[in-house]
């Protein structure tokens, strides 16, 4: 069984899924959306955050580094400045454990299933009383299908909802275990277009549909996630596209969460060294009055939940309804 890293444990989420809940992401992703917010979960190893700010130029990351993937250099008009060559790093993570000023951060701790649990569960109070439960994410939890189960199962049978966000972009036979321990199955749909979908994402749109058509014939209750990106899925044609594909489905689906571009995560990229997707760097997020007529019509279509920025929590209407 193949063991993910775990980039975090988020406690007490209101957006991924009903009620409070514990998000667990998962390291690793087959898929490389250029719009990521969570950039540290696409690579399936350990790497590190390098935060300039806290950044003393004291050079020692330099001195310390196997491989001169680190190195101090002093340029005539900045001064001391810190090079950092991430394609020589072989990701022995000294320099972060020997940072004198914490400014290296490690990102992706191996937990056992038995660790994880023990943490989830420790908020099991506040499931009960919120109708929350634990959301497995990623990053993309059917990258690791046999350690999902496992999870799932564990949670479960501790009388624990349990949900999973996942693009749905694996093998029915991996999927198809889950229907057993997945109270609610979020799946992204980021385009119905098939040839911008395996350019720009990655991988065919194929297997991700058929897979949303089997587990709504299988009776799995399952929210839609539609991602909105400026210039790659936000335009009439993309929006009548989807109202399109969700009409016939209504009666099947959960629940339907816009999810607006935003650039929360800027910073990760930057911290990890890594330049967003040519076309994608200076994207705006998305202002909620160009998102909520489409809301609306996605609404109409007579789908029992519809929200702008995914479930709205404990004691919230959708925002549609608002």
């Amino acid at each position: 069984m193949r063991i993910p890293l775990v980039t975090e444990i988020q406690r007490f989420c209101l957006q991924d899924g009903p009620g409070i809940r514990s998000t667990v992401f998962f390291k690793g992703c087959p898929l490389h959306c250029p719009w990521c917010h969570n950039p540290e979960t696409q690579d399936s190893g350990r790497e590190y955050y390098y935060d300039e700010r806290k950044c003393s130029k004291c050079g020692h990351c330099a001195e310390i580094c196997p491989q001169q993937a680190s190195r101090l250099i002093t340029d005539t008009k900045k001064g001391r400045v810190l090079e950092i060559d991430r394609d020589l790093c072989i990701r022995c993570m000294r320099c972060v454990a020997e940072c004198p000023s914490l400014a290296r951060e490690v990102v992706g701790q191996q937990l056992s299933l038995e660790e994880i649990k023990a943490e989830v569960l420790s908020d099991q109070l506040f499931y009960q009383n919120s109708g929350g439960g634990v959301t497995i994410s990623g990053g993309e939890p059917l990258f690791f299908p046999e350690f999902s189960y496992a999870l799932a199962k564990a949670i479960k049978e501790a009388g624990v909802h349990v949900a999973i966000e996942t693009c749905c972009f694996q093998k029915w036979e991996q999927v198809a275990p889950l229907l057993e321990v997945i109270d609610l199955f979020i799946v992204d749909i980021k385009t119905l277009n098939g040839e911008r979908h395996k350019e720009v994402v990655g991988g065919s749109l194929e297997p991700v549909l058929a897979n949303i058509e089997r587990l709504l014939a299988s009776g799995a209750t399952l929210r839609i996630h539609l991602p909105l990106i400026p210039g790659f899925n936000d335009s009439e044609e993309d929006f009548a596209a989807y109202l399109a594909y969700l009409e016939p489905r209504v009666s099947q689906l959960a629940g339907v969460d816009l999810l607006p571009f935003h650039s929360y995560g800027d910073g990760k990229y930057k911290q990890l060294g890594l330049a967003r997707v040519p076309g994608f760097e200076e994207l705006e997020d998305m202002a909620l009055e160009t998102i909520l007529p489409f809301a609306r019509s996605v609404k109409e279509l007579g789908i029992r939940s519809v929200t702008i920025g995914g479930m709205t929590g404990v004691g919230k209407r959708d925002v549609v309804n608002a």
